[in-house]
């Protein structure tokens, strides 16, 4: 059904992962060497990850204070998207770290923190303000690598707004900060911002499939696993947009095949899902079959029912095309139609079409043509509801305006009608005192005759 589920995850979380405890014998890592290996993949185990710092928290009182910021920058960056209190509470406790330190580094990186929770709420003028404060933080440390994340929030920010080029530009400087930063997982993590703002372009998606190029060499020249994976992902995604439909369910397939086996599976079977959409695509109905079993049973172990509904459709129309149209139809019939979109309910038509069944399939057309128009129209009423908020919210700012020069306005004349009473009290004194001084030279000059 051609979704795209799982999307930029955390775009300005250095990528980092999970690994098994040290074997006996081995030393256990240090807490600044076991958070890297967490942040290594985060973004893509996150609970895991959670449950992984939670594990942590009461060891946290033996630590150093800068590996305690390390630990709340992380917990703040693997919550902001579904625990935002909690998120705000770790980037608070990891500033205070920093001033406690008079360390400006630590306290920028958790504004930057920080702005990651208000850009996932929508409040992008909050978000915007505590990067430009986190920038100038930054701006006095001298670590330019920390400078390069910065900007790429700022250019991500830009681009989120619909300022692509602006977010560009600020993406490429990160680039060039990145690069004198002389940290090739900076590099890596600003290269790869820089293929996905390219991508979002009207036509950038040849260049950004170049710049897919440069950021997997970069990131075989790191000695760690999780760059490598990243640059498939985002491999997948790019290349899935560009209409290379190959290059992308390889690159998924990859990324797919990494996560089962580090036991990585929060988020495999939605991939799973996607990958028999593509082999659908691809009329690789067989491949598709094998996809969608696996998503749905992943999904129902997870208790993930929407993605095992999901996977279930898929798997009855590949089961159409592979000429088992009783079994096929028996799977999508027993699915909530409801959560099916109409370009899924479009490829079941064309199944029913194929196997000959044309008058079912000129009313699932129908149904996907009324899907689609409710949709249309939800939209439209969004956006409707969009332009009127953002004309009240205008109305009340000029009303704030005209309210705020009424203010300077009644402020003036207050300030005039002071000004003036005070000079009628002056003209008043000095008449006096002239009066006083007319009486005493009159007295004087009486007594001098």
């Amino acid at each position: 059904m051609f979704r795209k589920f799982v999307r930029l995850f955390g775009v300005s979380i250095l990528a980092t992962g999970l690994i098994q405890p040290p074997a006996m014998g081995q030393d256990a890592p240090t807490p600044r060497a076991r958070l890297a290996q967490l942040r290594e993949f985060s973004y893509l185990a996150r609970n895991n990850t959670l449950a992984e710092l939670r594990k942590l928290k009461p060891q946290l009182g033996q630590w150093s204070q800068r590996d305690q910021a390390s630990y709340y920058s992380l917990l703040s960056n693997v919550v902001f998207r579904s625990e935002r209190a909690s998120a705000l509470q770790a980037a608070e406790a990891e500033e205070l770290i920093g001033h406690q330190l008079d360390d400006d580094a630590i306290v920028a990186n958790s504004l930057l923190d920080r702005s990651y929770v208000y850009s996932t709420l929508g409040e992008q003028e909050t978000a915007a303000k505590y990067v430009e404060q986190a920038r100038q933080l930054a701006d006095q440390t001298g670590d330019t690598a920390l400078q390069a994340r910065i900007i790429t929030t700022a250019g991500q920010n830009e681009i989120r707004q619909g300022n692509g080029r602006k977010g560009l530009e600020y993406i490429d400087h990160a680039v060039a900060l990145a690069d004198k930063s002389g940290q090739a997982v900076t590099q890596f993590m600003a290269l790869r911002a820089r293929a996905y703002a390219l991508n979002g372009l009207a036509g950038g998606s040849q260049e950004a499939l170049k710049a897919i190029d440069v950021l997997k060499a970069k990131a075989a020249s790191i000695p760690l696993e999780g760059p490598a994976i990243r640059a498939r992902y985002a491999e997948w995604q790019i290349a899935e947009d560009a209409g290379q439909l190959a290059r992308a369910k390889e690159a998924l397939g990859d990324v797919v095949a990494w996560l089962q086996k580090h036991h990585m599976l929060e988020e495999v079977p939605e991939m799973q899902v996607t990958l028999a959409d593509m082999s659908l695509k691809s009329q690789d109905y067989k491949q598709a079959l094998v996809m969608s079993r696996e998503s749905k049973r992943g999904a129902l172990a997870a208790g993930n029912s929407e993605i095992a509904e999901l996977s279930q459709f898929n798997e009855g129309i590949a089961l159409i095309y592979l000429g088992q149209t009783d079994a096929g139809r028996e799977a999508i019939e027993a699915v909530n139609i409801e959560i099916i979109d109409a370009e899924a309910l479009s490829e079941y038509a064309r199944a029913l079409d194929y196997v000959g069944l044309k008058e079912l399939a000129l009313q699932v057309y129908a149904s996907a043509t009324r899907k689609s128009l409710d949709a249309g129209t939800a939209q439209a009423q969004v956006t409707k509801k969009n332009r009127e908020d953002e004309e009240l919210l205008r109305q009340k700012d000029e009303e704030a305006k005209d309210l705020r020069n009424q203010e300077k306005l009644r402020r003036a004349w207050s300030v005039a009608a002071a000004l003036a009473v005070l000079g009628v009290l002056l003209v008043a004194f000095m008449y006096r005192q002239l009066r006083t001084a007319r009486s005493r030279l009159k007295n004087f000059n009486s007594s001098a005759e």
